[in-house]
């Protein structure tokens, strides 16, 4: 056990003594150091290092109070116990409120050493309680410090959050398609602008009831089932369906689910869009058509063209068969359609590639639309009469010229086959010249002529639907074109119709 360390301010060597022998003979150990004036004391605080000071009242040039203070500055933790005989209840009183530990008196040194041991154990709780206080202290600051960084890194993390959610949004509405995002549980929490241009819905109409609202009722089930299906597959996957525009018309979009993964843990959050794939479907369709009537129209002269070789490989040893010419006749007919409609696919396949080639030239107008009417083949049930200016001369490609002349007289035939007689005009209108083809069929309904000269458009009037690729008309329009020119159909059902286009007028 380590004694504490005694120090004693006493100039009566008597007195001095007889404190420490009190002290021994109550069984205390201790290490003790007398010292007797200021100097020595001084000393002593700084190199004996007591764990208690007793210190006489008064002492010559030097008293209890000085000596407290001296330690106070050195060791404010070490308890002051004044020993003396003269010290008075009232000063006695004065020095513990100056923070002075305890007092003894020396006529009755018995009470001194419980109030060493209390004063010890004082000392020690106190230095405990300041070590404790500078722990906490020190705890605090880190904690401080700490929460300081968390609040920082908590700011951080927020503001890159914020920016993350900023650019995601911002992203989310400069692109083309509507975009939304759901939760694992098909919770739709948030639509970006097209979604409101698109189907007119307010801000107030988000979910995902209002999704499958606009869906179009037979594509509703199937949509539902596949939205299950997505959300429970790790990668995502996407469908179609048509959706209602804000004007009732539904359109077909391509609709794309795909999970928003996290580093770790599954995903909360799906974003999905819905690109507008209307046209490219249309054109699928008009597609699929085109293959269907390709496949029907080639058929039909083919196998006419096969029936008559038949027939005639099977009479070929008989040459003067009555049948023979009409065999050959039949078979160059259909030998034409299918040369015919490889023709126009040809020309098409050019038109789309910007490889239609024409080569201009300068002639009369009105002579060559006259002698390509008089090459047509005969046909005793139309009368096709062609007049207008003799003396214009065009600049234009005069086979070309003459395609589309020969189409237009052509559907005349096909198309008006009770008008009998059909008439070629040909005129200068606002400085181009215009050749017009007139027949008094049935018309065309006004709906219809829009779309006469688009590529694959086939009439169908009155529940009859015509042969033909439907690319005619479109391959007239792209010559025409490549002349600067323009093309048109007027038409009114019961009077007729009138196929024209113009060229332009030669300047020499």
């Amino acid at each position: 056990m380590v004694h504490p360390r005694i120090l004693v301010l006493e100039d009566n060597d008597f007195d001095a003594d007889l404190l420490c022998r009190e002290l021994k003979k109550s069984g205390l150990g201790f290490v003790s150091k007398i010292v007797q004036n200021r100097s020595e004391y001084e000393h002593a605080v700084g190199d004996f290092h007591p764990d208690i000071i007793l210190s006489d009242y008064s002492l010559p040039s030097f008293d209890a109070v000085t000596a407290f203070q001296i330690k106070q500055q050195v060791l404010p933790l070490v308890p002051f116990i004044v020993v003396s005989g003269t010290i008075g209840e009232e000063n006695a009183v004065a020095l513990i409120n100056i923070g002075i530990t305890d007092y003894a008196s020396k006529d009755n040194l018995l009470s001194l050493p419980a109030k060493i041991h209390r004063a010890l154990e004082d000392a020690e709780i106190r230095r405990e309680k300041l070590i404790a206080d500078e722990k906490i202290k020190s705890i605090n600051a880190e904690l401080s410090q700490l929460n300081a960084e968390l609040e920082d890194r908590v700011a951080a993390r927020t503001k890159a959050l914020t920016e993350s959610e900023n650019r995601f949004r911002n992203m989310m509405e400069t692109i083309p398609q509507i975009a939304w995002t759901n939760t694992v549980r098909g919770k739709v929490d948030y639509y970006n602008q097209r979604w409101y241009d698109y189907t007119g819905l307010s801000r107030l109409q988000t979910g995902i009831s209002n999704f499958i609202t606009a869906l179009h009722p037979d594509d509703r089930k199937e949509s539902v089932s596949q939205f299950s299906f997505l959300r429970k597959h790790i990668d995502g996957g996407e469908f179609q369906a048509r959706i209602k525009r804000w004007d009732n018309l539904y359109k077909w979009h391509l609709i794309r689910l795909m999970p928003i993964k996290e580093t770790e843990g599954p995903s909360q959050h799906w974003i999905g869009t819905a690109t507008d794939i209307h046209e490219l479907k249309i054109l699928q369709q008009k597609k699929d058509d085109f293959i269907s009537i390709a496949s029907h129209e080639l058929k039909t002269p083919i196998t006419t063209l096969k029936a008559s070789l038949q027939l005639l490989d099977r009479m070929k040893n008989d040459p003067s068969a009555s049948i023979f010419p009409e065999l050959i006749t039949r078979a160059n007919k259909s030998l034409d359609k299918v040369y015919t409609l490889i023709e126009d696919l040809l020309n098409t396949s050019k038109a789309n590639e910007d490889q239609l080639q024409i080569t201009p030239k300068k002639f009369n107008l009105l002579k060559a639309v006259r002698e390509c009417c008089e090459n047509l083949p005969a046909n005793d049930a139309f009368m096709v009469h062609v007049e207008g200016d003799e003396t214009m001369d065009v600049y234009a490609d005069i086979s070309r010229t003459e395609q589309v002349l020969i189409n237009f007289v052509n559907n005349a035939m096909k198309y008006a086959p009770d008008s009998r007689e059909i008439n070629v005009r040909v005129e200068r209108v606002l400085g181009m010249a215009k050749i017009s083809v007139i027949d008094k069929g049935p018309g065309i309904p006004a709906q219809n002529l829009r779309f006469l000269f688009d590529r694959y458009y086939r009439i169908n009037h009155g529940g009859s639907e015509y042969t033909g690729l439907g690319l005619g008309l479109y391959i007239c329009a792209e010559i025409v074109k490549k002349h600067d020119g323009t093309i048109g159909a007027d038409s009114e059902v019961g009077s007729g119709s009138t196929f024209w286009f113009t060229l332009p007028v030669s300047s020499s």
